[in-house]
C-alpha cells in the first residue's frame, strides 16, 4: 500500500510534454516534488528547467526498462502508454522500485456504443471492440489491474474526458486537424454533425493536471479505477461558438447529417463514427468522493484562448485555402433546399 507523499518526493512523469503531461508537471512542481521527465525529446516545447529529463523511446523496451530499473521513485505517472506491450514493460521496469503508479486511460474505453449518460466506472468496456487507440487502452488498463490483484503493483488508472491546454491542438467535433481555427479567422462557415447538440465533456488539461497531482500518493486510490471529467457537460456548438469567441470572431456554424459526411470523406471524418458523433458524459461522483476539494477552476475561455496562443506560437494553423472540400460540402448543403424547390 502506498503512503501520502512527502513534499520533496521524487516522481517520474512517462511522456510529460503534452497538454496533461505538462500541467501535471507544473502540478507536481508546486507542491514542491523532485520531477523527472522520460520523453522522447520530440516534442515542439522542452521541459522546464527545474525538471530532470531522461530521453528514450518507451517501444525500445529493453533500454527503457533498464534505464528505469537503475533509479527508484516515490510514484510515477504513466502519459503514454497505449496498449498492453506499453503497460507490461512499465511493470517490468518499475514494479519493487516506485510506490505508487498512475496510469493514464481514456472514456473512450466505454465505447462507442455508449449504454447510457453519468456512466460510471462499472460500465461496460465496449471500447474493446473498436478503434486500435480505445482497444489498446482498455487492455493496458486489463494487465495493470491484474498485475495489481496478482502482484500487489499499485496502481490507480485514471480516465480523463475530452481535455485541451497548450502542448496539444485544439480539435473540433469533425476532426483532428486545425484549419477549422484558419476558416474562423477568415470569416469561413465551418460544419458540425447533426444538430451540434451532442453533448461532451471539455476539461481544460491544468485542471486535469491538478487532479492527476492530487491523486498521485493517495494511499485510497491503489487498485481503483476513476473518471477524470468535467462535472458540466457542453455541445459541441457551444464549444465551436466559445472557440470563435477566443478568436474574436463569431461562428457561422452549418449542420450537416453524420452519415454524409462519413459518406463523403469516410477517412477524415473517421471520429465521428468511434468518438466525436456521440453524446458522451461520465459521472466524476467516484473522484469527487477521493478528491472532495477538487473542481475545475480555469475559465474555459482563458484555456482556449492559452492553446491558440500555444498553436501560433508554433505555426500549428493549417491553411484553410489548401483544401476546399469543406467550402464544397457548405455550398451543396446550401443550395439543395432551392434545387429540390425548383424540381
Amino acid at each position: 500500500m502506498t503512503a501520502p507523499l512527502h513534499r520533496d518526493a521524487s516522481v517520474l512523469v512517462i511522456g510529460g510534454t503534452g497538454s496533461i503531461s505538462r500541467a501535471i508537471v507544473q502540478s507536481l512542481l508546486r507542491r514542491g516534488h523532485q520531477v523527472t521527465v522520460f520523453h522522447r525529446g520530440q516534442s515542439v516545447d522542452r521541459p522546464p528547467d527545474t525538471v530532470s529529463a531522461l530521453k528514450g523511446d518507451r517501444r525500445e523496451r529493453a533500454a527503457f526498462e533498464a534505464m528505469l530499473r537503475e533509479r527508484r521513485f516515490d510514484a510515477a505517472i504513466d502519459m503514454i502508454s497505449f496498449d498492453a506491450q506499453d503497460a507490461a514493460s512499465a511493470v517490468r521496469a518499475l514494479h519493487g522500485r516506485v510506490r505508487h503508479f498512475v496510469h493514464c486511460s481514456t472514456v473512450m474505453t466505454y465505447g462507442p456504443p455508449f449504454t447510457s449518460l453519468h456512466q460510471d466506472e462499472t460500465a461496460p468496456l465496449n471500447g474493446r471492440h473498436g478503434r486500435a487507440y480505445a482497444a489498446g487502452k482498455v487492455a493496458a488498463d486489463e494487465l495493470l489491474l491484474r498485475a495489481y490483484a496478482n502482484e500487489g503493483f499499485p496502481v490507480t488508472i485514471v480516465k480523463p474526458s475530452f481535455t485541451y491546454g497548450p502542448g496539444r491542438d485544439l480539435f473540433r467535433q469533425l476532426s483532428l486537424t486545425t484549419e477549422w481555427l484558419d476558416r474562423l479567422r477568415k470569416g469561413k462557415p465551418i460544419l458540425s454533425a447533426g444538430d451540434g447538440q451532442n453533448y461532451f465533456q471539455f476539461l481544460p488539461a491544468a485542471d486535469a493536471g491538478e487532479a492527476f497531482a492530487d491523486i498521485v500518493g493517495n494511499p485510497a486510490s491503489v487498485g481503483q479505477v476513476y473518471n477524470l471529467v468535467h462535472p458540466e457537460a457542453g455541445t459541441w456548438d457551444e464549444w465551436h461558438r466559445a472557440v470563435a469567441r477566443a478568436l474574436g470572431v463569431e461562428a457561422n456554424i452549418v449542420h450537416a447529417p453524420q452519415e454524409l459526411l462519413l459518406k463523403v470523406a469516410p477517412e477524415r471524418y473517421a471520429y465521428l463514427s468511434h468518438n466525436f458523433g456521440h453524446t458522451q458524459v461520465f459521472s466524476g461522483a467516484k473522484l469527487a468522493r477521493l478528491l472532495p476539494d477538487w473542481r475545475p477552476v480555469m475559465s474555459r475561455q482563458d484555456a482556449i484562448a492559452a492553446t491558440i496562443d500555444w498553436m501560433d506560437q508554433h505555426g500549428r494553423i493549417a491553411d484553410s485555402d489548401a483544401d476546399t472540400l469543406e467550402d464544397r460540402i457548405i455550398a451543396a448543403l446550401t443550395a439543395l433546399p432551392e434545387r429540390l424547390s425548383e424540381a
